[in-house]
């Protein structure tokens, strides 16, 4: 896998860090995409992709979802998620909008994320953590399309848009093109501002 450093490659492409903050950028939109799946009309889209649901131990009122996933396990709530096995693993943590390394293989508790838990760094083994849930949001974006109309992602799309204050990120569809991206080869991928520009 085509890795880059932190600083500008000699090729121009973007540093890492500045890809991990698209990253938490479409992280952002997504998480609300997220929760509009858990409200769904025919059925929680997690609970029916074989997520484990619980109350959250943090924020009263709130759940958890749980799913095992390519020797880890996918972590969702409202707060943060990401992909965490017994080395750790990637977390986004929405209030500080940041993609991190959670240094424990314990769940955070929702609301709670101590500094010393976490590193901002962003390297290969971000990266490398990283990819576990890169896997796992393209996989759901395909249960999301067959389990829904069509339209229902672009329908998520254009109500996050109209929220007060929000960014709306890339469309659906590009936001895909996006993920795997930086999945498969960050060295090539353009910012995310500059995406649509690049096809």
């Amino acid at each position: 896998m085509l890795t880059i450093k932190t600083g500008m490659s000699p090729s121009g492409s973007p540093p890492l860090t500045a890809l991990y903050r698209d990253l938490a950028a479409g992280l952002h939109q997504q998480m609300y995409f997220w929760g509009k799946d858990a409200e769904h009309s025919e059925g929680n889209l997690f609970v029916r992709t074989g997520f484990q649901k619980r109350p959250s131990t943090g924020l009263k009122g709130t759940s958890c979802y749980r799913l095992p996933w390519s020797n880890g396990a996918i972590e969702l709530h409202g707060s943060h998620a990401g992909w965490l096995s017994e080395e750790g693993g990637m977390l986004f943590i929405r209030p500080i909008r940041r993609c991190v390394r959670w240094c424990s293989a314990t769940p955070p508790v929702p609301g709670k994320y101590p500094k010393d838990c976490y590193s901002g760094r962003a390297d290969e083994v971000l990266q490398r953590l990283t990819r576990p849930f890169l896997d796992w949001w393209l996989a759901h974006e395909k249960e999301v399309q067959r389990l829904t109309s069509g339209t229902y992602r672009e329908s998520c799309h254009r109500l996050f848009k109209k929220l007060p204050r929000s960014r709306a990120w890339l469309r659906p569809e590009s936001a895909t093109r996006w993920v795997i991206g930086l999945r498969d080869c960050p060295a090539e991928l353009p910012r995310a501002r500059r995406f649509e520009e690049a096809r």
